[in-house]
Parts: structure tokens; sequence; C-alpha cells
């Protein structure tokens, strides 16, 4: 094999020649096809584009798995969370679903799920009906055709989630995090810079506060997700 600094694990290529890991040599060098091998072919990258099941992916999930393979993280989770996100059956919300993540940066679980945040009221009820219980540990659920699909309606029927920057701009006191299936994702409206979204599905994984919020969403990842 011929490498040049271009390449995308340049540097780890180096770093196992030093350390006479052969072994690795041959993943390191040609790690798209350790990546079609782990999506059992469905995943395909051709040139800069990235493709499943020939049907092409936009840029932003391209770049966050590149991200990961020079990074040296498995690529295990954002499969199957293309795998997840391509079950959905709205072509609508999965391209939304692109901006949503490139807007807000939040993390994929380990099975292909992602995180995002809610805000709810001190006695973990949501704030728009006060009757549904938000508490850790719960799995909220509605029927998806009751969920508002429609992104310029902005505040609408569904349930709702969001990303960091969106926490200001509603009410309630205290701020939890969700685990939410791609293939759940109905909608992302169109205000507040695509900060927000509305699905059919959510899990509460966990609660943070305003003041330690980057250490504590951090330390969720990590326990209640990152060993699953």
């Amino acid at each position: 094999f011929t490498i040049t600094s271009s390449h995308l694990n340049y540097d780890a290529v180096k770093k196992a020649i030093i350390e006479n890991r052969w072994d690795d040599l041959v993943d390191l060098v040609n790690p798209k096809a350790t990546v079609i091998v782990e999506s059992n072919g469905r995943l395909a990258i051709k040139g800069d584009i990235l493709y499943w099941d020939d049907i092409e992916i936009h840029n932003t999930l391209t770049d966050r798995l590149v991200k990961m393979m020079q990074q040296g993280f498995p690529v295990s989770p954002m499969i199957k969370f293309l795998e997840n996100l391509m079950s959905n059956p709205s072509y609508r919300a999965v391209n939304e679903l692109y901006t949503f993540l490139e807007k807000n940066s939040l993390p994929i679980t380990s099975d292909g799920y992602f995180l995002a945040f809610k805000k709810i009221r001190d006695d973990y009820l949501d704030v728009h009906s006060g009757t549904i219980s938000n508490a850790v540990g719960s799995i909220i659920e509605m029927p998806r055709n009751m969920v508002n699909d429609n992104q310029n309606q902005t505040c609408s029927y569904g349930l709702h989630f969001c990303g960091e920057s969106y926490l200001k701009h509603f009410g309630g006191n205290r701020i939890v995090v969700l685990k939410i299936n791609p293939c759940d994702v109905v909608s992302i409206p169109t205000d507040y810079n695509n900060a927000k979204g509305r699905c059919c599905k959510y899990e509460v994984v966990g609660e943070v506060t305003n003041t330690n919020l980057s250490t504590v969403f951090t330390a969720l990842v990590v326990d209640k997700v990152g060993t699953e």
C-alpha cells in the first residue's frame, strides 16, 4: 500500500508502524473496507460520498463517520444509527434530522440512538399539559400519525426534544436528557435555528442542571448509554 499525508488514518498508520502493530495496518490503510464489512455491505463510501443501500447520504453524517474513524472510535454506533435512521418512513423527517444533528452536535449512542434535551416542571410533568411524567426511566410514546410533520408549523402536536441552545427559550425548571431512536423522529421545526424537534417516542435517561450541564451530560453518555 502507498498512502499520503491526506489519508484519513495517516498518523495512526505511522504510529502502528513505529509500534510494530503490523496486524492493524490493513484496517488502518483501508478503513472503507472495514466500514463495508461491518455494515454487511449496506454502507459504501465512494470518493467523498456515503451511500446506504445505494442511496446517497447527507454530508453531515459522512463527515461525522470519517471523524470517528480518524479519531479511532468504533464505527458500529454510526452504522446502527444509519440503519435506524433509514427505517424512518418519512423522507422529510430523515432529511430534516440531518440538519438538526449538524446544528446541535448531539451524541450518538452505542445502539444507534441519539441524545437530546427537554425542559419539564419541578414535579417532572411536561410543561404544556402538566399530565405526562418525565421522571428518569420513563418511556413516553404516542401514535406517530398524531405528531405534526409540518416543519413550518413550529408549535404543534408531538413529543418535543431540543438541542442545548434551545433550552434558554423554553419554560420549565428541570432539564432531562432523552434517548431517541432516529426512526421515531417526525419533524424538525424551522424556528430557533433548527434546535428543536418532534417525535413519537423517547426514553428519559437522565437529569442535568444549568450550572453543570456539560459535565453531567458527558457523564450520562458514559454511564447511562456507553455500556450498552
